[in-house]
């Protein structure tokens, strides 16, 4: 089964005012997960509360290793 998790937080940039580029980026979550199917349907937190490895916020696609 493929189970999306869903996790509300904030996203910070900086910003070079003589360069107008964004020069850095940082996720912050907050403590509010829920889980959904596939298809978007909302399922029990709890069934999976504490399964999944933690995975890093790094604002980049995971790689399969």
């Amino acid at each position: 089964m493929i189970v999306n998790k869903i996790t509300i937080g904030f996203v910070i940039q900086q910003f070079d005012t003589e360069t107008s580029q964004c020069i850095s980026q940082e996720f912050v979550s907050g403590d509010e997960v829920s889980y959904e199917s596939e298809n978007g349907e909302l399922l029990d937190e709890n069934e999976f509360d504490g399964l999944f490895l933690y995975q890093s916020y790094d604002m980049v696609e995971p790689t399969n290793e």
